[in-house]
């Protein structure tokens, strides 16, 4: 952000009146632009992110003229920046990047224009970027997360105007995260409601909590609260973890071999097997497709990130050396989110189960599927193949995901046969943590 920036519409009205001097039309382009920007707050409320925006986003999509019009448009907003000494705005107006953006929304469309818009901000150093284990930015922005963003961009430019980093140089992008991180954890202690990143929490926390469904509202009621910090990895971690911290030391040695479909081969599922007592009532497993715990396992370590295919082995990704390594510590907050479910109405019904688990429900099973059904319906999920309610037989194919990972983890346990399942204590554990991981989950436009 220049430092020595002129205040107020005065200097505004005094640099068109220059301008008008000498190109009158000129003059009237830079007026409507920042009028445009500034919404007559003047020079002040200006960023060089908010600049940019305008020219690679609102000025293309939004201004009905042709692409000369937005050409010169943008060429005065330059000019207005230059007589009121903001040197650093005018130079993105005359950019080639900013040209070049103008052209592709020309001529290739809207998508083509706003890919070339996110990368261009991207690459601007002033667009927040995501902190890897601390923040993704969503692209619907409750209150707080949008004054954090912007905040946040104002921040950044002031990192670019003192030379704390330069878009394009090496490493820039690791320091721009850590500013990043440092002032979303650590806010200005005047600051109400504590540091950006707690106020970012909370927001999304009580957004998540929020519902249709009074049954649902009921759930999220009880444990809100208990969400608001991290969860601790359980003593018992390592025992639950078992079978990934398995498959994944198969795939540092050289890859876990597979059959010509994509399976895991015979003998590794044999040895998972015996090693996991996976074993069907006692019979040799033929094939992955014979037990659940082992397809469960692979399509698991694929979701983390931490295994892929190469012809007919499965080998460890940079990332799943990186959790092998790491341990525990590392593999526990990376797994347990996954016992919810990708599909948006299977995860829905697993978020639901797992509520009811941690909040002492412990309905038999008809009884159960008859409560998630009713907090599916409230929310407004309807039935793909009747378009009415969720009926309560639908319930258990939806939770057919959750039930095989919370088996192949080994975070629930029966006291007799007949009860219903509950969680044990490393189970309990994980339950939070992939609740926890759900509800800050940044919000995306569907």
């Amino acid at each position: 952000m220049d430092m020595e920036r002129p205040s107020g519409e005065a200097a505004i009205e005094a640099a068109l009146a220059e301008l008008a001097a000498t190109n009158p039309t000129m003059a009237e382009d830079a007026r409507t632009a920042v009028e445009s920007l500034t919404v007559g707050q003047g020079l002040e409320v200006l960023s060089l992110h908010g600049v940019a925006d305008f020219l690679w986003y609102q000025l293309p999509v939004k201004w009905l003229s042709d692409i000369e019009d937005k050409r010169q448009i943008a060429a005065a907003l330059g000019r207005l920046f230059e007589r009121v000494g903001l040197p650093r705005y005018a130079t993105i107006c005359a950019a080639p990047v900013t040209a070049t953006i103008l052209d592709t929304y020309d001529q290739q469309g809207e998508s083509a224009g706003l890919a070339a818009y996110q990368r261009a901000l991207a690459a601007s150093g002033v667009q927040p970027p995501e902190v890897p284990g601390l923040l993704t930015w969503g692209t619907m922005l409750g209150t707080e997360e949008a004054s954090a963003y912007w905040a946040m961009t104002e921040r950044l430019e002031l990192a670019l105007a003192a030379g704390e980093y330069t878009p394009g140089t090496r490493g820039w992008r690791s320091t721009a995260q850590r500013i990043t991180a440092e002032f979303l954890t650590s806010g200005p202690v005047e600051l109400a409601g504590g540091a950006w990143l707690d106020r970012i929490h909370t927001e999304r926390l009580g957004s998540w909590a929020d519902s249709r469904s009074a049954v649902r509202t009921a759930l999220t009621g009880t444990i809100t609260n208990q969400l608001l910090t991290p969860v601790e990895v359980p003593a018992d971690a390592d025992h639950h973890l078992a079978p990934v911290h398995w498959l994944l030391e198969l795939a540092a040695d050289g890859g876990v071999p597979l059959t010509v479909t994509g399976t895991l081969a015979r003998a590794v599922v044999r040895e998972g097997a015996h090693r996991f007592d996976w074993l069907p009532l006692g019979r040799q497993p033929r094939s992955e497709s014979d037990l659940p715990e082992a397809w469960t396992l692979r399509r698991l370590a694929t979701e983390i990130g931490a295994v892929r295919r190469r012809g007919r082995r499965l080998l460890l990704t940079p990332a799943g050396r990186r959790l092998l390594t790491a341990g525990t510590p590392a593999l526990w907050p990376a797994v347990m989110p996954r016992l919810l479910p990708t599909p948006p109405a299977a995860a829905a019904a697993a978020e639901i189960a797992l509520l009811l688990m941690l909040t002492g429900h412990r309905p038999g099973y008809d009884q159960r599927n008859r409560q998630i059904a009713d907090a599916l319906t409230g929310e407004g999920w309807r039935s793909q193949s009747t378009g009415g309610p969720i009926e309560p037989g639908q319930t258990g194919w939806l939770l057919g995901e959750l039930a095989r990972r919370l088996d192949l983890l080994r975070l629930t346990e029966q006291r007799r046969p007949g009860d219903a399942q509950t969680l044990t204590t490393g189970g309990a554990a994980a339950a939070y943590t992939a609740l926890r991981h759900h509800a800050l989950a940044p919000r995306n436009t569907p």
